[in-house]
């Protein structure tokens, strides 16, 4: 199931970083990324191919310090995103998460690219 996983968070992760919307010097979109890519793949991890929470962290901070994220910061927000599930979290960030989480099952996910460039946009 691990295969699984790692691909389509690769897909997300490749639809996102190739987009011509994508600024990587944007640090107000790689929050943004961050957060929903998180949720997103939080949801696909445990929920469809049960991995344990170590296994999920461990690929989206390999995938976001590809981008140039420094290891302390990416662990940081993965820190923050993943105990959005564990205890009661509020505010922008947490609803990023959400977002993320929220699109797990959607074949298309389109909607989630534009959410991740759309949310930084009106964040900003």
């Amino acid at each position: 199931m691990i295969e699984v996983f790692k691909e389509k968070g690769e897909q997300v992760f490749k639809k996102v970083t190739t987009d011509p919307r994508w600024d990587i010097n944007d640090q107000t979109l790689f929050n943004v990324f961050g957060l929903t890519y998180y949720g997103y793949c939080f949801g696909i991890g445990r929920l469809v191919c049960f991995l344990e929470p170590e296994d999920i962290n461990a690929f989206v901070q390999e995938k976001l310090e590809e981008l140039g994220a420094g290891k302390k910061y990416v662990s940081g927000l993965i820190e923050f995103a993943y105990s959005t599930f564990t205890q009661s979290t509020e505010g922008i960030n947490a609803q990023l998460v959400g977002i993320g989480h929220s699109h797990f099952t959607s074949i298309n996910t389109d909607d989630l690219v534009n959410s991740v460039f759309n949310n930084a946009k009106s964040i900003a």
